[in-house]
Parts: structure tokens; sequence; C-alpha cells
């Protein structure tokens, strides 16, 4: 009862924040591509779609809204969903990951191949800003490999896909709260997995210092999946919360760190679909911004419904992350 409580709670203020932050800048959709996606089914029941969205227009936009739609075979919705995507104040030409979580049509627990004929995922919302994030983080060296029992926490990382590396503060202003997220490729290309980790120590990294991190790809245990799903290259973005800067930010021309697997592994053929993205049309103003704020409400209450209606745990760096969250309190 406490925890349906503490949801419901998590919901209405998500409502709140929806109103009281509805955009008011014009809407970039139409410039948000979702580039590369695929999706799986992880070991709680759901369908996981995972992939990359890239700004190809010329305004930094915040936030990126994504929603789903699962269909049958026979052409009928079976599961809707919505995310946002992993990334505060993506700049032109940036790309980031996202992952949005499908629950199973009604009357099942679990999905079954056999139950998708198409997933559409649509742009909902990416509004322009003048605003972005401190550019002058680098990962100066990583690398990628399967992790072992010896690694992570009581071994949760042991199958996962891990990459270790060092960031450097290049710049000249403190950096806060470091993070990074992560998109992970199978051999032909595609994105099959993606990740994230908290906050870096220290919490805030001064000019010229440097820290290292550790991230791993959610549910694909590499020593279980198919060839299609094993884990070949990756490519990182940094983010942190301070400082962020107002006025043009510089170009972006690659990922802020990329790599390759120290062994090749198995090749196969991946469930890639292409992404398809929303499309604008002139509207008026003031309907406009309550149509985003409706969008707004509509992801935080499907993202929260899909919190309440979770049962299973999923695999081990999922579940990691959530008990070291629980720790930490």
């Amino acid at each position: 009862m406490k925890k349906t409580i503490v949801c419901l709670f998590v919901i209405l203020s998500l409502l709140f924040s929806g109103l009281a932050f509805a955009p008011t800048g014009s809407s970039q959709t139409q410039n948000i591509k979702i580039i590369n996606y695929s999706y799986y089914f992880d070991t709680a029941g759901y369908l996981d779609a995972v992939g990359l969205v890239q700004n190809v227009g010329s305004n930094t936009v915040n936030p990126v809204y994504l929603t789903g739609e699962v269909y049958a075979p026979n052409g009928e919705p079976a599961s809707s969903s919505a995310c946002q995507v992993w990334v505060s104040y993506l700049t032109y030409g940036q790309q980031a990951p996202f992952y949005m979580e499908f629950p199973p049509p009604q009357n099942t627990n679990n999905w079954l191949p056999s139950y998708v004929g198409n997933i559409t995922l649509t742009v909902s919302t990416a509004n322009a800003t003048n605003r972005y994030q401190y550019p002058d983080l680098k990962v100066t060296s990583s690398s990628g490999e399967v992790g072992t029992a010896a690694m992570g926490d009581n071994g949760n990382l042991a199958g996962a896909y891990v990459v270790n590396g060092v960031i450097q503060n290049y710049g000249t202003q403190a950096a806060t709260n470091v993070t990074v997220v992560g998109a992970f490729f199978n051999s032909t290309g595609s994105v099959v997995g993606v990740g994230y980790t908290d906050y870096l120590t220290p919490q805030v990294l001064a000019p010229g210092a440097t820290t290292t991190f550790q991230i791993a790809a959610f549910d694909l245990n590499q020593s279980l999946v198919p060839a299609s799903l094993q884990i070949h290259s990756y490519q990182l973005l940094l983010q942190t919360t301070l400082p962020i800067l107002n006025g043009t930010p510089p170009p972006t021309t690659s990922p802020q760190g990329t790599g390759s697997s120290t062994s090749t592994g198995s090749k196969g053929s991946s469930s890639s679909k292409s992404g398809v993205n929303s499309k604008n049309s002139s509207i008026d103003s003031t309907i406009y911004t309550a149509l985003i704020a409706a969008a707004v409400i509509a992801v935080a209450v499907a993202v929260s419904l899909l919190v309440l209606r979770r049962s299973k745990p999923h695999q081990t760096v999922k579940e990691a992350r959530k008990a070291q969250k629980k720790q930490s309190r």
C-alpha cells in the first residue's frame, strides 16, 4: 500500500510539473530523427525498444520525449509506452540513446515474438532553447569487455558488456554531477542495448581534473543472448547538471567516446527497425502550448503506470542500480 501511495504521489507530481513547465518555445520535433533502433524481450516479460535519436536541426532542444506503439500481426494495437531520451539540451548533430519499455498485451504475462507485428516510435516533444550543457568534458580513453564475477558489486556485472574509461575536464569551469550514457551496437551497427551510470565521483570535477567511469549495457547477458544481440561496439555521451550555458553551443562533430569490443564474437542478423518521426504543422501558439502540456502529462502518466504494473525484477545491471539507489537513501 505504501509503495502504491508513493507511486501515485509521483504521478501527481509529474502531472503538476507538466502543467507548470509547459513549454512555450517552438517545437522542433521534425528535426529530431530516430536514426537507429531495435527491440528485445527482457526477463521481466517486457518488450524493450532501444535506440538513438539525432538532432538534425539548427537549434538546441530540451527535453526530448518519444511515444511508441506495438501492433499485433493483425494490425491491432497491442501495447503503448513513452519515454524521455537520455539527454539534456540536445545540440545540433548530437546523438542520444533512449530506452522504452512496453508491458505485455492484456491478459498475458510475457511477450512472445508472435505477438509483434510492427513497432512505431514517434517524437512527441522537442522544444527549442538557447541553453546548452558544458561542452568541455571529454572521454580520454575507454575499452569494452564482457564482465566477470569479479566486476561490480556482488558480481552483478558477470556476463554484462562493460565499458571502463577516463573523463577529463578540459575547460575552465567545474562540472557538477557528471554521468555517462551509452548506446551499444551489434556487428551490423544496429543499436541493441543502452546503459547509464550514476553520478560519478567526485561530485564536482574541477578544471583539468580526471575521473574514471564504468558503464554496462542493460539486460543483455552476453553468454545467453543470440548472436544478433552480441555487442561489438559502443558510443558514449557525457552529461552534467552544471554549468548550463546560454547562447550558441560549439558544433558537435562526433560522439564523446567510442570503441569496439576486445573480442570479435559471432555475427548475426539484427532485429533493427526504422524509426517513424512525427511531423509538425502550423498551429496557434496557445493551442500548441496546451497540446504540449497534455503530451508531457501523458508521458508522465504512461511512464508512472509502467512502474506501477511492474512485478518482476530486471536482469543484473538494472536491478543492481535500483538496489544501490535504495542503499544510498
